[in-house]
């Protein structure tokens, strides 16, 4: 069950069931075009966060791929998400669901809390954008968390695209359909919108 608790927000979600992630895989090319950056940094500004300080993971890539260093290479199936994030433009984050515990929220960090981001660096977010679980916070916009990060074994995924209120997510279905053909299972995609009154509760 996702739960999205911010008004400045639109949410992508992704579920993949029963997946294999292969340990023998060609990566996706790195994209040559992207989506805008506005929406991301309009996400970011919504709630007094400047982007160029602390930039969204797809800003991130698509630098990355500007300077020539490419999309980094983790495994088959973050590497279809960062691939997927780039073209897009939008910050996705990326879960393995049988390490999350209970309901997922996505609101708004209170004091105090934080998280162990991949690479170990501890991320704050009190009045920045969470992905919360029963034990806390495990992901933003900007990073992953290790204590739900994807890997080889994984077999449930969430995946998470982050915009803002105003954005349709229109391209959401292709999503599920890179991820798909890249992990197999079963996948299941929705939009959740803010912007539609009451909270949607999925």
């Amino acid at each position: 069950m996702v739960k999205l608790e911010t008004e400045t927000m639109s949410l992508g979600v992704v579920e993949l069931r029963g997946i294999a992630i292969p340990a023998e895989y060609e990566p996706l090319p790195d994209p040559t075009e992207f989506g805008d950056l506005a929406p991301a940094r309009r996400l970011y500004r919504a709630i007094g966060q400047e982007p160029t300080r602390n930039r969204p993971s797809s800003e991130l890539l698509i630098r990355r791929i500007r300077k020539g260093l490419g999309l980094p290479r983790i495994n088959a199936l973050v590497d279809a998400i960062n691939h997927c994030s780039a073209t897009l433009a939008l910050p996705f984050g990326c879960y393995d669901r049988d390490r999350i515990r209970g309901e997922v929220v996505v609101r708004l960090g209170r004091e105090g809390e934080a998280f162990e981001g991949v690479g170990h660096r501890i991320v704050h977010v009190a009045d920045r954008y969470a992905a919360c679980d029963d034990e806390g916070p495990f992901g933003n916009p900007t990073m992953d968390s290790m204590r739900t990060r994807i890997t080889p074994d994984t077999r449930n995924a969430l995946v998470l695209v982050y915009a803002p209120a105003d954005h349709d997510l229109r391209r959401l279905p292709w999503v599920a359909a890179v991820l798909g053909a890249v992990a197999g299972g079963e996948v299941r995609s929705f939009p959740l919108h803010s912007r539609d009154g009451d909270l949607p509760r999925v």
